[in-house]
């Protein structure tokens, strides 16, 4: 199928399809600026600007116990290097300024009409099991679970949540065209998130998803995607855009 005929109606098709899409500003980690990445005291420094969404990440210890982390190294207090972050027990990292994802999930409690993406990465798929994975955080999400989406760039993982029924589904491509792939096609997400110089088409083709475009920290690029089909944008610098007249023009915030 030929992406430019996808391409060629992309704003006649989106109204039909979302004729009442709210844009969304998603806080990458929180409000990063001001406050340490995937804390709850960025979550509230988001949530105190303004912002529809959070996007976070997890990992998990030794213990199975999911945290709100991104990196695969952490280096505790009085420690010259490095340690892999699931080498660690719970009683290790409370020395650290960090949340284990039961504390959001119990803050997201009392902000409801905040959406989450939370998210997975490849090696923690590939350590623990994809079911195992799935089982913990839909246990832990409980009643929650609807604020959530599952957000990854492996298909099969968001289709074993499907299967258990998490609803929404968020996935991860490094190219445009996989969104025509029989994979994606079956799985129909609820979204698609891509990074912003990966997309090789001029505008982002319509489908049963929105587009997420990451990472834009800037005004002028919001108004860049939104003109090229993004639905929403994923930001680092979630200050600036709040405080931006024009961005807030076209996202409707």
């Amino acid at each position: 199928m030929d992406l430019r005929f996808l391409c060629h109606s992309r704003r006649e098709d989106n109204n039909t399809r979302y004729p009442d899409l709210t844009f969304m500003l998603i806080a990458h980690r929180g409000d990063k600026v001001r406050q340490p990445a995937n804390t709850i005291a960025a979550f509230e420094a988001a949530h105190g600007l303004g912002t529809c969404a959070i996007q976070i990440d997890v990992r998990f210890s030794a213990d199975g116990t999911p945290w709100c982390f991104h990196d695969d190294q952490v280096q505790l207090p009085g420690h010259s290097s490095t340690r892999a972050f699931h080498q660690l027990h719970d009683r290790e990292l409370r020395q650290l300024p960090l949340n284990p994802l039961i504390q959001v999930v119990d803050w997201a409690s009392c902000h409801r009409h905040l959406d989450w993406f939370i998210e997975v990465s490849a090696t923690c798929l590939t350590r623990l099991g994809t079911a195992r994975v799935v089982e913990t955080l839909m246990e832990l999400l409980r009643a929650e679970r609807d604020s959530f989406a599952l957000l990854t760039g492996n298909h099969h993982c968001l289709r074993l949540a499907r299967s258990r029924n998490w609803h929404r589904v968020a996935l991860k491509v490094e190219r445009v065209a996989r969104c025509l792939s029989p994979e994606v096609v079956t799985l129909a997400p609820d979204y698609l998130l891509i990074r912003d110089k990966r997309v090789e088409t001029a505008e982002l083709p319509p489908g049963p998803w929105q587009w997420v475009v990451y990472e834009i920290n800037s005004a002028e690029e919001a108004v860049h995607w939104r003109t090229r089909g993004a639905h929403h944008i994923l930001t680092g610098n979630l200050p600036l855009l709040m405080r931006s007249r024009e961005a807030s023009d076209v996202y409707e915030f």
